[in-house]
This record gives structure tokens, C-alpha cells and sequence, in this order.
């Protein structure tokens, strides 16, 4: 089912559908990761908007690549992957997105946001993000860098129900994430607790 968005400054129509093919961002890719904090009943607000925010990016200067908008269970986080080309076009994301976020804040669209920059440093087993796929997929931050998922990464690939992760560092190695995917939402809770980790399902891709 499509969701009619109309970015109202700009005065460009966007029809939204859910779905897309599968990708796979390999290393040595960046990624810019925006993760932004909503009340349950403007997540579908937010991810409208974001999809109209990525829809232009992959036509300005920031060249996105490929993109994927993913949505917590819950429905207080929605999170956007973008496979850019490095810092400069990270940097033109940057200047649009928080032109657009002043508008947001007006509109209550979100609580608060962050968009950092990472490069991928590895992917275990099957790290496709998938939006047919039925199974689980979790999204983690770390404020540690590559250090703070070394006891994780050391187990996940004998985790029951493992399938595959995608590993990424900041620059400065002081953040980190990890996106992973299990064969069921409950492996994953098994695996790890954390109140950063979060299940998701994955909205929509963009190739």
C-alpha cells in the first residue's frame, strides 16, 4: 500500500511503497547511519519523511548509493543506511538533512536524531538486508568503537539461530554498530540484552 507524501516547502510529491530488493553494502563501504528517537504514533511520519529525504539525496551531491529504512517493533526509532561514497558526500548529507530537521522540530516529527558516519569492517554470513526476508533483524550501537563488540562478534557465529551481521567503526574508532539477523526475534534476545539493541523490520530499500 503506498503512502502519499507531499514535502510541502519543496513542492514535490512522493508516492512511498514498502518493499525493495536486497543489498548487500561489502567492505570497504561508508555508511552513514541516522537514528532517530519518535513517539509511537509519528513513526510513519517519520519514515515518510525520511523517504522523501532519501529519495533527493540519491540526486544531489551526496550521491547515495543504496539506502535502507528499518523501523524498531516498537515504533519509537526508525533508522536509515546510506552507502555513500566517503566523508565530502557524508558531509553534503549533513548540510540538506539538518536544513530539513529545523523544519521537523517545528512539526514534532521527532525527539531527538543522530546521523554518523561509518565504514563497514566486515560482514559475517548472510548480512543481506532484506525486506522479503522473515528473518530477524536487530540493530546495536556501541559508544566504545570495535573494542566494545569484540565479545560479541568473538560468539555470534555460534549463536543459535545465527544468520549473518554487518560490523561498523567510526573513524576514530570511538562508535560502533552492528546490524545483525537471526532466523527468530527471540534468538536474538537469547543472545544478547542490551538496551541498545533493538529488533527492527526493514521498511524499505533503495537501489
Amino acid at each position: 500500500m503506498s503512502r502519499p507524501h507531499e514535502d510541502r516547502r519543496h513542492h514535490t510529491a512522493t508516492d512511498h511503497h514498502a518493499g525493495g530488493p536486497a543489498i548487500v553494502f561489502a567492505p570497504p563501504a561508508w555508511w552513514a547511519v541516522a537514528v532517530v528517537h519518535v513517539t509511537a504514533e509519528r513513526a510513519d511520519a517519520a519514515i515518510a519523511s525520511y523517504e522523501t529525504l532519501v529519495e533527493k539525496a540519491r540526486t544531489s551531491a551526496a550521491r547515495v548509493r543504496e539506502a535502507a529504512i528499518l523501523r524498531s517493533h516498537n515504533h519509537r526509532r526508525v533508522i536509515v543506511l546510506l552507502h555513500l561514497d566517503g566523508h565530502e558526500e557524508f558531509r553534503h548529507l549533513c548540510a540538506a538533512w539538518d536544513d530539513h530537521h529545523l523544519v521537523a522540530e517545528r512539526h514534532d516529527v521527532a525527539e531527538s536524531r543522530s546521523l554518523t558516519l561509518y565504514s563497514l569492517a566486515t560482514n559475517l554470513g548472510d548480512a543481506a538486508i532484506d525486506p522479503t526476508s522473515t528473518d530477524a533483524v536487530a540493530f546495536e550501537q556501541f559508544s566504545s568503537g570495535l573494542e566494545g563488540t569484540h565479545a560479541v562478534t568473538s560468539s555470534i557465529a555460534a549463536a543459535p539461530g545465527f544468520r549473518g551481521a554487518s560490523i561498523l567503526r567510526s573513524d576514530d574508532d570511538s562508535a560502533s554498530a552492528i546490524i545483525y539477523r537471526f532466523a527468530h526475534v527471540e534468538e536474538i534476545g537469547a543472545f544478547r540484552a542490551s538496551e541498545t539493541l533493538y529488533p527492527v523490520h526493514v521498511v524499505r530499500t533503495f537501489i
